[in-house]
């Protein structure tokens, strides 16, 4: 299943930026909306299905993404999240034919954006950010699992958002 390969989101380690206090995203200025437009502008045709902030309390923070092209083939495209500089691109995870074409079905039952999921659940008024998104399958259904920091209050949670609809199924704190 295209979900394992995907998965970005799993685990809440030390590199995870869910679990980074939000003093260390000082140097951050590419917000997670414009980075899934200049990722998937990388890409010719290509949809995102995942993105992650990597090394925020750096002086270098980076956006990591994966990007499906359009035979279900994953590119990943790491972008400076200073100035939105392109870093690389290099083929993503390879996955086997059936995981591209359940990777592609996926992308076809999917409505909502990725930037539009992500403003269903972060209120940027209140200081909060999306670090991390992905689209996977839950129960049969397209969802996005997003990660939110509250930037005042350090709070994290991960949501998980009807791909289709943009309903919030469920909020917890990561």
């Amino acid at each position: 299943m295209p979900v394992a390969v995907v998965s970005l989101l799993v685990g809440c380690g030390r590199d995870d930026p869910l679990n980074e206090p939000a003093e260390r995203f000082e140097m951050v200025e590419i917000d997670q909306g414009r980075a899934v437009r200049l990722s998937a502008a990388e890409v010719t045709g290509g949809e995102l299905v995942a993105l992650h902030l990597r090394e925020p309390e750096s002086d270098a923070p980076v956006w990591e993404s994966r990007i499906a092209e359009r035979d279900g083939r994953l590119q990943t495209v790491r972008l400076g999240a200073t100035r939105g500089e392109v870093l690389g691109k290099r083929p993503g995870p390879a996955l086997a034919g059936s995981e591209r074409q359940e990777l592609k079905r996926l992308l076809e039952e999917t409505v909502l954006l990725p930037d539009e999921a992500a403003r269903e659940v972060a209120d940027t008024k209140k200081g909060e950010v999306a670090t991390a998104m992905e689209l996977e399958r839950r129960n049969g259904d397209p969802v996005w699992t997003i990660g939110v920091l509250g930037v005042t209050d350090e709070s994290v949670t991960v949501n998980v958002v009807d791909a289709r609809t943009g309903e919030v199924l469920e909020r917890r704190p990561a």
